[in-house]
């Protein structure tokens, strides 16, 4: 760990371990957390482990019953395009305002993020993680650079329930691949601070899923479902 960086918390190693599990259904709906099981496999003591559980239970990824423990929540089709109406609208808010409020630092953070994609892309890189870690840390940084922290947090946990529906219901996702021309439309939007085309940018991005869900079977399609 580098001079200076704070230690990170057994708690915030557990949570993600276990948000990133659930989110590709590795942990499917219904399926009990071993308490035992979760703390050996992701090296944190049963503290840590149980403020993982109450921040991804508060986040609807798990059920609490009580006298019985944490439960994998269900998930449905349904509830896909119902995530996915309430999501589109979200982020098109949050792209409005972070083209209104975002400032030099996030939007160098912004082209550092394209050049990491860029790069992906030269090296032909197929792994779902890292496609999906530059999808979500860009949906991270419109939320943040809108200003609304109470709407970056509703967005991150609406990024992880959209995510795992895709999963369960087996449906590929886009790859960075087909949607860097999206991610230079979002990033050349809110450089220009414009909120009309930073809107329209971010809804092309999130429409594509809605599309390949509902696309008749046999019908051909240049992408798969977006993020």
């Amino acid at each position: 760990m580098p001079l200076g960086e704070p230690k990170r918390r057994q708690s915030d190693t557990a949570y993600d371990g276990l948000r990133a599990a659930i989110i590709k259904a590795e942990l499917m709906p219904g399926a009990a957390i071993d308490e035992r099981q979760c703390m050996e496999m992701l090296g944190v003591g049963r503290t840590p482990l149980r403020e993982a559980l109450q921040r991804l239970a508060q986040e609807d990824l798990l059920l609490a019953v009580p006298q019985r423990g944490y439960f994998v929540s269900s998930t449905s089709a349904a509830d896909f395009f119902h995530l996915n109406e309430f999501r589109l609208h979200s982020e098109a808010l949050a792209a409005r305002m972070a083209a209104m409020r975002i400032d030099d630092a996030q939007l160098s953070e912004f082209d550092a993020l394209m050049e990491e994609a860029r790069a992906g892309i030269a090296e032909r890189r197929m792994e779902i993680e890292w496609h999906l870690g530059v999808d979500e840390r860009m949906h991270r940084l419109v939320a943040r650079a809108s200003g609304n922290p109470y709407l970056a947090q509703s967005l991150n946990r609406l990024y992880a329930l959209s995510v795992r529906s895709l999963y369960v219901a087996r449906v590929p996702v886009t790859l960075i691949f087909d949607e860097l021309e999206n991610f230079e439309a979002i990033r050349d939007a809110l450089a220009a601070r414009d909120p009309d085309r930073a809107e329209i940018a971010m809804r092309d991005h999130l429409t594509v899923s809605v599309v390949q869900m509902v696309r008749p079977a046999g019908v051909p399609s240049s992408k798969t479902a977006g993020l």
